[in-house]
């Protein structure tokens, strides 16, 4: 699948850990920092329960490689260096400004003060294979990775098996629900999963939530979004099965 580097956005400072384990600041300290890179994701306590979260995707990686696997491999395919990468989004029919909008965002963490490695999202010295995803995945699965693991479709939730197995490989509706209600998501994208719940399987409306969420990005380098926390409990009426709260 697209984009497997799951602490890809410890490059950006903001998500990373500031306070020692168990206790990190905020749902934002995401990620330790060791050796001069990105670490483990700091797991944390779940508000109300005595379990810890996980990177939980309120959008599912399976719907997001319905348009990322195929647009992963056609980069790798045409790309060999940061250059043919500007040429490769320029040229795209229809066009994508959302992959400008991730290009901007990894150039950005590139740039001092965070010096981010052009490693950390593309490997050139690694040859083309044709239509082979898990060599696409090696040359610009960092790349892919803003996407897969963009922190608003990030939810610090239970593990799926202490939700009673939900919501496994379907959108969230019950953590997309808790955000709709409480107004703590960026509206453009609660739109967007809307769309896609109403059409999970449909490129177009997969392809509209990726430009949304890609629509954030350049403000999470001033300021966190997403990796969303809050309390969950258990369901009276299913036992040992946790839901929001």
């Amino acid at each position: 699948m697209a984009g497997n580097t799951d602490n890809i956005h410890g490059w950006n400072p903001l998500y990373r850990d500031r306070d020692p384990y168990p206790l990190p600041g905020n749902n934002f300290d995401s990620f330790l920092f060791n050796h001069g890179r990105p670490g483990n994701f700091n797991y944390r306590l779940v508000a109300g329960t005595n379990v810890l979260d996980h990177q939980g995707h309120i959008v599912p990686q399976n719907i997001l490689n319905i348009v990322l696997d195929p647009l992963m491999i056609a980069m790798s395919e045409a790309c060999n260096n940061a250059g043919d990468v500007v040429n490769f989004i320029n040229n795209q029919i229809p066009h994508r400004p959302w992959l400008q909008q991730v290009l901007n965002y990894v150039t950005a963490l590139q740039a001092p003060p965070v010096a981010a490695p052009e490693a950390a999202f593309f490997n050139w010295g690694m040859p083309v294979i044709l239509n082979d995803a898990a060599n696409a995945e090696t040359r610009v699965g960092g790349f892919f990775s803003i996407m897969t693991w963009n922190p608003v479709n990030i939810c610090r939730a239970p593990v799926d098996a202490q939700r009673g197995n939900y919501p496994g490989n379907t959108v969230d509706v019950q953590v997309f629900t808790y955000l709709d209600a409480n107004n703590l998501a960026d509206p453009a994208c609660l739109i967007a999963i809307q769309n896609v719940i109403n059409n999970p399987n449909n490129a177009a409306a997969i392809e509209a939530f990726l430009s949304a969420c890609s629509a954030t990005l350049a403000a999470q380098l001033i300021a966190g979004a997403g990796f969303y926390a809050f309390p969950w409990q258990a369901n009276p009426l299913a036992p040992g099965v946790l839901i929001p709260a």
